[in-house]
């Protein structure tokens, strides 16, 4: 039936307008005042009525995920509108397979009339058939704009100039550079606070009840207070506006970033065309500018704060938590010794070997010692040093390059060989797995043990793996330039009168404590234990040094 003038008003119009980032580079033309303008006398002068007018600016096209978008449909499913018109195409979306499905499917499913007027395509006529041609069209240009500013990105990246939106906390971008970081008086004691508290030991959780408890505003509320920022998070529309409400993963992020020593990290992420963001990219797989502003961190504190937030571990399950979590350590897998108490009427609290307690004597040792025990053995080691650290400086330098020396030249050996133990381990696992196939192939084992031992292998060898890549890491010989004695010698003089152990004075001080497995030396059981402080590593040839 063909419709008169008369009828006209019966019409609802929506009118759709939308434009992206990078459609604000075309000027005025695209601008969503011009798109609304030409969209509005276009209605008048076919007699509808507006319903609405729906704008999403600063969205894609190459998803439908837009705020307006999606009011838009669901006015649609609800009949509130007859007809929807966008400036072109494009403005609908540029996937051409979500377009598709509105032009093709949605639209006339719906009984609604879709004009795209500058494409001179309108779903009440016959001509159309251009319009999936005009999808793909659109389409590539996105995927064409995707491809240059990944290109662009890449080479600020590998350049060392910043591409954030927005500058972490702590630094602001230079006036004359936008690319380049310099230090934010206003913000950066946060950053210093942040790191002093993980150097202690603080996990991310109590890092922010600290926060929260001295009243230190957030990232956000700085950038909003800077005129940075305009949306509301969830947080922040809480009685006291967020304000201090401090994230666990903000936390872990300014932590692990190197921006804080000096460096540009650069994408850390894997990201795909219409997909958007995918996954975190592995560390080795950033690119990283070194030394390109100044840092407010100095290095040892960031590797040891990273150090002590990568050991942290849960507290025992009753609630209990050992002072000395995250520091001991087992010098043959390099785990964790996890706190747990014996079976004897006394309930005595000691600490055993985490590989050895998951997966038993096949993978490790237990590696075992009484809390008390080892509670006594650091206290007095701390006594010791404080001691030494009142003497001569020259002299106490002196012993340490020999104690390094030395120390460097025994962990290596030890090091290698057990690298040289997993590997032979591999070998043997590898070729257990070709027998046990040839096994299941000639019938002389069934499918489901075939299975079971072939998990069970396959699982020690991707740990062993593990272990020979961390360990292959480790043998790296360690400057004497790196060794900061006067930190160390300011640290631990403060303690020469040390009553009690606490994790805050343990975390200050020791960066980790290995507990060797017990062996027995002229008839009489003996066990190792090797401390390793922050800044200067194990003290022992500097105790005999002093003949203490």
């Amino acid at each position: 039936m063909i419709q008169t003038n008369s009828n006209h008003f019966s019409f609802k119009a929506a009118i759709y307008c939308r434009l992206s980032k990078d459609d604000e580079q075309k000027g005025e033309s695209a601008s969503i005042q011009n798109q609304k303008e030409l969209l509005e006398n276009y209605v008048k002068s076919r007699g509808w009525s507006i319903y609405d007018v729906y704008i999403d600016d600063g969205y894609t096209g190459l998803n439908t995920n837009r705020p307006s978008f999606q009011r838009l449909i669901r006015d649609i499913e609800n009949k509130k509108v007859d007809i929807v018109i966008t400036k072109d195409l494009s403005r609908l979306g540029r996937n051409y397979l979500q377009t598709g499905y509105y032009t093709e499917n949605f639209f006339p499913k719906n009984n609604v009339r879709y004009i795209a007027l500058n494409d001179g395509v309108d779903t009440f006529q016959e001509n159309n058939e251009i319009v999936p041609f005009k999808n793909v069209l659109n389409e590539f240009y996105s995927r064409d704009v995707s491809k240059k500013m990944k290109s662009a990105y890449m080479t600020r990246a590998r350049q060392g100039k910043f591409i954030g939106c927005l500058a972490p906390i702590g630094y602001r971008k230079d006036n004359d550079d936008p690319h380049k970081l310099v230090i934010d008086d206003e913000t950066s004691w946060i950053v210093e606070k942040i790191f002093d508290l993980a150097f202690s030991g603080y996990g991310v959780q109590a890092i922010r009840r600290r926060l929260f408890e001295e009243k230190i505003p957030t990232p956000t509320w700085w950038n909003r207070k800077k005129g940075l920022r305009n949306k509301k998070t969830k947080l922040e529309m809480t009685v006291d506006g967020g304000e201090y409400w401090w994230d666990c993963t903000t936390l872990k992020e300014i932590i692990e970033n190197p921006v804080y020593i000096g460096h540009i990290a650069s994408q850390k992420v894997n990201y795909k065309f219409k997909v958007g963001w995918l996954s975190d990219k592995p560390k080795e797989e950033w690119i990283i500018v070194e030394n390109t502003h100044e840092p407010i961190i100095s290095e040892d504190i960031y590797n040891i704060a990273n150090e002590k937030l990568k050991s942290r571990r849960r507290p025992f399950k009753n609630g209990e938590e050992s002072i000395f979590a995250g520091i001991v350590k087992c010098p043959d897998c390099g785990k964790s010794l996890n706190l747990g108490r014996n079976k004897s009427k006394k309930r005595e609290k000691l600490l055993t070997c985490n590989t050895y307690r998951r997966y038993g004597k096949s993978l490790c040792s237990q590696h075992r010692i009484y809390y008390d025990t080892l509670y006594e053995i650091v206290l007095k080691d701390i006594r010791k040093n404080a001691e030494i650290a009142l003497k001569d400086e020259k002299e106490i330098i002196k012993a340490l390059e020999k104690s390094r020396e030395i120390d460097n030249e025994e962990e290596q050996k030890f090091i290698m060989d057990k690298i040289y133990e997993d590997q032979i381990r591999v070998e043997d696992l590898t070729k257990k797995i070709e027998r046990l196939y040839d096994d299941w192939l000639d019938n002389k084992i069934s499918e489901s043990n075939f299975q079971k031992i072939l998990e069970k292998s396959q699982k020690e060898q991707d740990y062993l793996n593990q272990r020979i890549e961390d360990n292959q890491k480790l043998i790296v010989k360690e400057d004497l330039e790196d060794i900061n004695v006067k930190k160390w010698i300011e640290l631990i003089k403060k303690h020469k009168d040390i009553k009690r152990l606490d994790k805050e004075t343990l975390n200050e001080l020791i960066s980790k404590i290995y507990v060797h497995e017990k062996e027995v030396v002229n008839g009489e059981i003996t066990q190792t234990i090797d401390i390793y402080y922050n800044f200067i590593g194990n003290t022992d040839t500097l105790q005999v040094f002093y003949n203490l």
